[in-house]
């Protein structure tokens, strides 16, 4: 028997101050985190969060994630996708001409790096090199935080095949 986390619409309906307010906290929290991790503007750092998310998306189609890649251990190249400044923008929203700015002011600075294969990816060994890890504690923290508010109003709930 597995066990897996749905939502409850109705519930969502009658509390969508509570649920609305507990999502955009988690938001600002991540990005109050994530800014003081990366030392960068909001424009960039929501572009160097897109591409973070792009450059693994071929290891998190996987239905089985390789145990050794799953924690911190530097991706071999052919996991890595890179992202092009044309995807960037249309999965953060941002116009076109904003993301090749800052890009290519993201590339010389050395948060991003341009792949031989075309597009952007953040540079071999972003985690460990930035120190990342100690991060995401305090993110899962205030995401289990939200998570634990949004069951307890019933907005989600644990339903078991």
């Amino acid at each position: 028997m597995s066990e897996r986390i749905v939502t409850n619409p109705a519930k969502m309906q009658e509390n969508w101050r509570v649920a609305a307010t507990s999502l955009m906290n988690l938001f600002l929290t991540m990005h109050r985190t994530l800014a003081a991790a990366t030392p960068i503007g909001p424009t960039e750092l929501l572009i160097y969060s897109t591409v973070s998310v792009a450059n693994v998306q071929k290891l998190m189609r996987e239905r089985t994630i390789p145990e050794r890649f799953a924690g911190t251990e530097i991706l071999p190249r052919e996991w890595v996708v890179p992202i092009s400044r044309n995807a960037i923008a249309t999965a953060s929203g941002l116009p076109r001409e904003t993301v090749r700015r800052h890009v290519a002011r993201m590339i010389e600075t050395g948060l991003l790096i341009e792949d031989v294969r075309g597009g952007v990816t953040l540079p071999i060994g972003v985690i460990r090199d930035r120190e990342l890890e100690q991060f995401l504690e305090g993110m899962l923290t205030n995401f289990a935080r939200g998570a634990e508010e949004l069951l307890r109003i019933g907005v989600i709930r644990i339903e078991s095949d």
